[in-house]
């Protein structure tokens, strides 16, 4: 090659890198690109984020834990000023009361058409993978018949780190307000006004996503409230499920006291339960009132919403003065084809009625002495008065374990304690053990008893 085809070659090379390097920012403009599609997609995931709501009443959600006894809690507790107000029903005129419709002040987390709606979807999708197997594993007979809950085992990841002996006291926790102020009450209708908000709160206290541990027999609870009333619940038997229960007040103002048989049955897409048996408050001056809870039902178990919604009555009666009360959730229940065809002014599903009823002798006619109104989710009314109202900010009085407690506590549960660390392998091994244990000692009973009968 010539000197000066050697020249130009070299040009052509320099002229050919020049270019190539002015090519290479054009791909660093695209990164650029890219920031600013990342910016355009945080502002619409900032859109589809839900607005910020209140926080719940009650954080039932997810499974509580239990606390050791914090003494500046106990401190600083004061007992809550019950404000009996005005209905907002009586400041509706009565030409307006027609086409009013009232929402009870229901909280934000119920269901539009009645009862608590979950929100969870995690806990939801998790509990639903472990009813499918559940359902699996009983080939599908279980859509077709009823199942006792007692007789299924169930995996350790849908407890919650509780006994039922524990979770019972749930629909008591509102005694120290309520009950405490019934004793205080010398006109026995005010008294069984403050039971009935008693029992309304409580129930709306129990609802909660997980399960608690069955108690074996014998198995025992001793507690206290913040206010030093005095807890204790006992298992007394096995197969039906009986527990046995007791609140001592700390003045002895009141003693409530009672046993109830808890029947749970599960059909694939509902689960319904209840406790069966009286509960007897003993106030200090000789009087005594008599009640019973309503059932709970589960929707949404398999698909569809996830709602809780109370069914049948909550009695109480005051044998000493003839009153007599029968609340009745749901009243008018509807179903899916009579939900679309009524209009939007009917009660929602978590609405109750009933009324405190007097009668002097057999012979005598009842005399309704007040009526009775509202939401286990929102208000209770006694005619044009409100009692009570979970807008106002109502919270369950806390509930500690005791630290010197019997051998039989549920406290000293092995599986329970290796599931409040997150063990979920020895916790489940330690449920098994127990549950052997358990199925050993109730056929040597049933043998026991079987010899007695053939002695006698």
């Amino acid at each position: 090659m010539s000197k000066v085809s050697k020249i130009k070659t070299k040009k052509r090379k320099e002229t050919e890198k020049r270019k190539t390097t002015k090519t290479k920012p054009k791909k660093k403009t695209k990164p650029k690109k890219k920031t600013k599609s990342k910016k355009n997609n945080k502002k619409k995931t900032k859109k589809k984020e839900s607005p910020k709501t209140n926080k719940l009443v009650l954080n039932v959600e997810e499974a509580r834990q239990v606390n050791g006894p914090n003494l500046e809690e106990i401190k600083s507790f004061t007992y809550k000023e019950i404000v009996i107000k005005p209905s907002p029903v009586a400041k509706v005129s009565l030409s307006k009361k027609k086409k009013y419709r009232d929402d009870w002040d229901r909280v934000h987390y119920a269901h539009q058409n009645g009862g608590w709606l979950y929100r969870n979807k995690p806990i939801i999708k998790r509990q639903r993978k472990i009813v499918w197997e559940i359902i699996k594993n009983l080939a599908g007979n279980i859509f077709k018949n009823e199942c006792d809950l007692s007789t299924i085992t169930m995996p350790v990841t849908i407890f919650e780190p509780r006994s039922y002996l524990h979770r019972l006291l749930d629909i008591f926790q509102f005694a120290p307000i309520f009950i405490r102020q019934s004793a205080f009450a010398k006109d026995p209708v005010e008294r069984m006004k403050f039971a009935i908000c008693f029992v309304v709160a409580g129930i709306h206290n129990t609802v909660a996503q997980a399960k608690p541990f069955n108690p074996v027999l014998g198995e025992t609870f001793q507690g206290t409230f913040v206010d030093g009333t005095k807890i204790y619940c006992e298992q007394i038997c096995h197969h039906p499920p009986i527990s046995a229960f007791e609140i001592i007040e700390k003045d002895e103002l009141y003693h409530l006291h009672g046993k109830g048989q808890f029947k749970s049955t599960f059909k694939g897409y509902s689960v319904s339960g209840r406790s069966e048996g009286d509960v007897i408050i003993d106030y200090s001056d000789g009087g005594q009132l008599i009640l019973t809870t309503p059932s709970l039902h589960l929707k949404g178990i398999v698909f569809g919403d996830r709602i809780v919604e109370y069914t049948s009555s909550a009695t109480f009666k005051d044998e000493k003065n003839n009153l007599y009360c029968e609340l009745v959730f749901n009243p008018d229940p509807r179903g899916w084809i009579k939900s679309v065809f009524t209009s939007s002014n009917s009660n929602p599903t978590d609405y109750f009625h009933g009324q405190i009823i007097k009668t002097e002798t057999k012979k005598t006619k009842e005399k309704v002495i007040c009526e009775i109104n509202g939401s286990w989710l929102g208000r209770v009314d006694f005619d044009d008065l409100t009692y009570f109202s979970l807008n106002d900010g109502w919270h369950p009085v806390t509930i500690y374990e005791c630290d010197q407690v019997l051998p039989s506590d549920c406290k000293k549960r092995t599986d329970l304690n290796q599931l409040k660390l997150g063990n979920l392998k020895e916790a489940s091994k330690a449920k098994h053990q127990i549950e052997v244990r358990q199925r050993k000692d109730a056929k040597l009973r049933k043998k026991a008893t079987k010899k007695k009968k053939k002695k006698n």
